[in-house]
């Protein structure tokens, strides 16, 4: 469940499998401006099994756009927390909140708290520009550390800012495109591959989806991947309509497969 809303970076699969296998990627291809991605005052609530076992369940909810420190801005708050049978071994939940800047996509600013037993982990982070302040504590720390990041000329992005920058994005079968994104204090490269469209069953009914296969890599503060760690591989189902509505997303681990449905989906 360790970042589950970084599977909902598309609904993103960060948290995806690993791949026994090293592979480069190509070079990097940047979203392109497009829609923001998020719908105001829309609410997701997902379900996610492992090997067949209901294992967690994750929230995702999006504000109303606002003024903040004279820019538009709305607010998206995700948590995630084992559910089941894995809850009564392992108590984990996963909460973030990411203050938007509407007009470019960009996040603002960060906060989140990750629970596991009696552990407890606070992060935030502020951006400005391609600058990001991190502050981060964990139990047993006498006093919150901090970092300053600075990723250059590339844009990078939390869990939130690029789940709505693929959703947004237009793209033709077999188009990549790349975020990077920051994950607590790491860095992750993840290209996205439109692969087609198809049928699936949700709980919302037989819905046309487009499908994105994804893949994460490791990267470094200066963007180059870290050669030496495995990829991570996903699939994501997103509604075939103006919402783009996260409907499935599927990745494959050595405990067995996990599958992230949508539930229950309201504007």
């Amino acid at each position: 469940m360790r970042h589950a809303s970084l599977l909902l970076l598309l609904a993103c699969g960060c948290a995806g499998a690993e791949a026994m296998t090293l592979q480069q990627p190509t070079p990097a291809i940047p979203v392109p401006a497009a829609e923001l991605g998020l719908n105001a005052g829309e609410n997701m609530a997902f379900e996610v099994h492992l090997a067949g076992v209901l294992a967690g369940e994750a929230q995702l909810a999006v504000g109303e756009i606002g003024t903040i420190d004279g820019r538009r801005a709305v607010v998206v708050h995700s948590r995630a927390a084992t559910a089941g049978a894995a809850a009564l071994f392992r108590k984990i939940s996963d909460e973030a909140t990411t203050v938007i800047d509407v007009e470019t996509g960009r996040p603002i600013s960060l906060e989140t708290l990750v629970e596991q037993g009696d552990k407890r982990i606070t992060a935030s982070a502020k951006f400005t520009g391609n600058l990001a302040t991190v502050t981060y504590q964990k139990t047993g720390d006498k006093e919150p550390k901090a970092a300053i990041l600075n990723f250059g000329t590339t844009t990078v992005h939390d869990a939130h800012t690029a789940m709505a920058a693929l959703r947004g994005w237009k793209g033709q079968k077999g188009q990549t495109r790349t975020v990077f994104v920051v994950g607590g204090r790491r860095l992750w490269r993840v290209d996205v591959t439109y692969a087609g469209e198809e049928t699936i069953g949700s709980a919302l009914g037989n819905r046309r989806a487009i499908v994105f296969d994804g893949r994460s890599y490791r990267a470094r503060n200066n963007m180059t991947i870290e050669g030496d760690k495995p990829q991570r591989t996903f699939k994501v189902w997103l509604s075939d309509d103006a919402d783009r509505v996260p409907l499935k997303v599927t990745a494959a681990t050595e405990l067995g497969d996990i599958v992230m449905d949508l539930i229950e989906y309201n504007r």
